[in-house]
């Protein structure tokens, strides 16, 4: 997500966030912002509530800063968060068919980058190539997980179905 010059100098602002340096806050947002608001644009779909969920995320990190147990993980970190705002956000909105399909025991089963993945295959309706760019990914690993993810949520209701 970010570079390598970048990652490091996210991770001293972090730590300078933990000692309450508050310059730290506006900096890490300005290094961040942009990549975090294409990421929820493509989650999201609509610019406006694209803007809207970056000002959640933001609040999200200088509330739950400390929360971080190493710098290092500040990008999969704001990552997860992101997702985690625009899934509430859509999932809030949806309708009920599309609610069914994610039924929230059988999404939340899943690895994240295959909630990603399917999530914006099927309610998103992206193609292949779209989420691959919108995820910083081969189009071959879009493939591979849309397919685990399939076969996972199969495999639970197959289980669910033999209880019965």
């Amino acid at each position: 997500m970010f570079s390598k010059n970048h990652s490091d100098k996210l991770q001293k602002l972090v730590m300078d966030m933990w000692n309450d340096d508050t310059e730290s806050f506006a900096k890490l947002y300005c290094l961040t912002v942009d990549d975090t608001f294409n990421y929820c644009r493509h989650i999201i779909g609509d610019d406006k509530e694209a803007r809207a969920a970056i000002t959640e995320i933001y609040e999200n990190v200088l509330n739950g800063i400390l929360s971080l147990k190493d710098p290092s993980l500040l990008s999969p970190w704001l990552r997860r968060l992101s997702f985690d705002v625009c899934y509430r956000k859509i999932m809030n909105g949806c309708s009920t068919e599309v609610y069914e399909l994610f039924n929230p025991n059988d999404f939340m089963s899943l690895t994240f980058i295959e909630q990603q993945i399917i999530f914006l295959y099927d309610v998103r309706e992206l193609d292949e190539k779209a989420i691959a760019n919108a995820l910083g990914v081969s189009k071959s690993l879009v493939k591979k997980h849309l397919l685990l993810a399939r076969d996972h949520i199969l495999s639970l209701h197959e289980t669910g179905n033999d209880t019965e």
